[in-house]
């Protein structure tokens, strides 16, 4: 009788530490005293860098439209890409930066529908990360916009309308830039107005030393989505469906994702929408402080909301509180007139209040900044292996089983035939970022000084390493490995990999992977045992398993016998370890 034992080890090593920074902004809508507007706040692309985060420079030029890597001074104070940047004075191209390597960055040009620019110097300002989607509804109608303009403040316009303060360390686009990286198309350029309303001349950084983004065209008015009207009567306070008589110019509303969702007036109350399904809107009634009230079919609702993104802001370099006023003009000469109200003790003089109050409508929300809040979590090291010659589908390393018999019924090897077990199998399944390695030590089947041990014609002679295909009559003992037919619970052989010419069977047929107890063997399968490796103190490589998935693998035995074998029962031990690489 033939007996080969199976052991198995499972390694653990050292912890992996996490860190995650956040940023976090208090959106609370503000309204003004002469009317409902409102603006919300929303990142495209959140940045978690730190407050007091300093701006880089280009530490080479870029050269051409098509350039996609980008090498700064320092990239300390960038978030975890992807984040979006502007450079330069003339920073109308938004910059996707995509990887970060050191101060290499790899970045998309053009991103958001702007226009890839030739050329900048080396030395040229670079933006902040922060990115920025501004959204509101004029609570007067308009029947025509010429500009847009919006405030960056330390105070809320109902505390002190008459004047506004830079948030101490806020900067719109790169510094000293006057022109701004406006989203232009898709989902990311303006809504609710036509786009024709940005202008390169006119739609820009206005004062850098206050932080005002001016949107306009001077001498040309756009006429917001037209609006909709009512129609069928809100009957009750509590009616939460309604309908109109026209959604084509409104946003998309859908159920549980909030971001989607947009307010309307009716009336003197405002109502939040949460879904649409064309004409049949599902709202929120009296929101924003407002009260609900019954309206009839046919009643005016507000015009869709106007929207817009913003690239390459830096946040304020304190903790606190700023209000991001909006106002709307017919006038681009007034709204320019209000943007430059910039006193010389960064204050503002009393054209600000006049020109404000010139403007058609406005609203603003407040937003804060917190110190940075660091979480940090450890993930365990995993790796999870064991060996086992049971049969059938299982959960991972539920079977049991540590014995392979080779031979007949009896366990008895012939000369006149080949015997094959592959009952064999093991489970594993690692997170290690480079890969987990199954190696092993054994030896041929002794009794006593007697070994089934082949010569150097069948390939496990004591140094050499050559598969071998089965010859009866001759002694061989061998084995070879290949993914498991049966896979355990959730497991599959994607990962699993068996990259040692001695064992893979490369040069014959597979070796089986199907359970099966000993049985004579005609098969082209090759079977290899290196003994000088396999007899070393860190034993020889079988399988390699990458992270992610576990995998079963299947090993099988093979024995033959010469006819001058001398007779007894032989037996050896192998002893299979797995490894992880972090």
């Amino acid at each position: 009788m033939i007996r080969t034992k199976i052991s198995n080890y499972c390694a653990r090593f050292l912890a992996i530490a996490l860190s995650v920074s956040l940023v976090s902004y208090l959106l609370i809508p503000i309204h003004f005293a002469d009317g409902v507007g409102y603006v919300t706040w929303r990142s495209v692309y959140e940045s978690n860098s730190s407050t007091g985060a300093t701006p880089t420079t280009l530490a080479a030029a870029i050269t051409s439209t098509s350039q996609t890597s980008v090498t700064v001074t320092s990239s300390a104070s960038y978030p975890t890409p992807p984040f979006v940047v502007s450079i330069g004075s003339v920073g109308s191209e938004a910059i996707l930066v995509t990887a970060v390597n050191g101060n290499v960055w790899t970045v998309t040009r053009g991103y958001a529908g702007t226009t890839a620019l030739a050329s900048y110097s080396n030395g040229a300002n670079v933006s902040g990360p922060i990115s920025a989607r501004f959204e509101f509804v004029p609570a007067t109608p308009a029947t025509s916009i010429q500009a847009i303009v919006v405030d960056f403040c330390t105070d809320s316009p109902l505390y002190n309308s008459a004047s506004c303060v830079t948030p101490t360390g806020m900067v719109i686009g790169a510094s000293g830039a006057s022109t701004l990286a406006f989203g232009v198309g898709g989902t990311y350029g303006p809504t609710g107005i036509s786009s024709s309303l940005f202008n390169a001349t006119y739609s820009k950084a206005y004062n850098t030393s206050r932080n005002d983004i001016i949107i306009g065209n001077n001498g040309t008015g756009y006429v917001p989505s037209a609006a909709t009207t009512l129609g069928a009567a809100i009957t009750t306070t509590g009616q939460t469906a309604i309908t109109v008589t026209s959604a084509a110019a409104y946003p998309i509303a859908t159920t549980g994702v909030p971001s989607s969702y947009f307010y309307v007036n009716i009336g003197s109350e405002t109502l939040q929408v949460t879904n649409t399904s064309g004409t049949a809107w599902t709202v929120t009634r009296g929101a924003l402080g407002t009260t609900a009230i019954t309206d009839s079919n046919g009643t005016a609702i507000s015009q869709p909301p106007i929207s817009f993104s913003v690239y390459g802001l830096s946040n304020p370099t304190v903790t606190g509180a700023l209000y991001a006023r909006i106002y709307t003009f017919n006038s681009y000469s007034t709204a320019s007139t209000f943007a430059a109200a910039t006193s010389s003790s960064g204050t503002l003089s009393s054209t600000y209040a006049t020109a404000s109050s010139a403007s058609i409508d406005g609203g603003g929300v407040a937003l804060y900044i917190t110190n940075t809040l660091t979480v940090n979590a450890k993930v365990q090291e995993y790796l999870q292996f064991c060996i086992y010659t049971a049969s059938g589908s299982n959960a991972p390393c539920s079977q049991t089983g540590s014995v392979v018999t080779l031979g007949n019924s009896s366990g008895i090897l012939s000369i006149a035939n080949a015997y094959v077990d592959t009952t064999t199998r093991f489970d594993i399944a690692t997170n290690a970022s480079g890969y987990a390695a199954v190696t092993f030590t054994g030896s041929p089947l002794a009794n006593g000084s007697n070994l089934i041990e082949s010569s150097t014609l069948s390939g496990t002679g004591s140094t050499a390493a050559t598969a071998y295909a089965s010859s009866v009559g001759t002694d061989q003992f061998g084995l070879c490995g290949i993914a498991s037919a049966t896979q355990a619970t959730n497991y599959n052989s994607t990962n699993l990999s068996f990259p040692n010419a001695t064992y893979n069977s490369a040069g014959g047929g597979a070796c089986p992977s199907a359970y099966a107890t000993s049985t004579t063997y005609a098969g082209t399968a090759w079977f290899g045992l290196n003994i000088a490796a396999a007899g070393s103190v860190y034993g020889d490589l079988l399988a390699v398993q990458q992270p992610g998935t576990g995998s079963t693998g299947s090993i099988s035995f093979i024995g033959n016998v010469a006819a001058s074998q001398l007779a007894g029962s032989y037996t050896t031990s192998f002893n299979f370890v797995a490894s992880g690489t972090y």
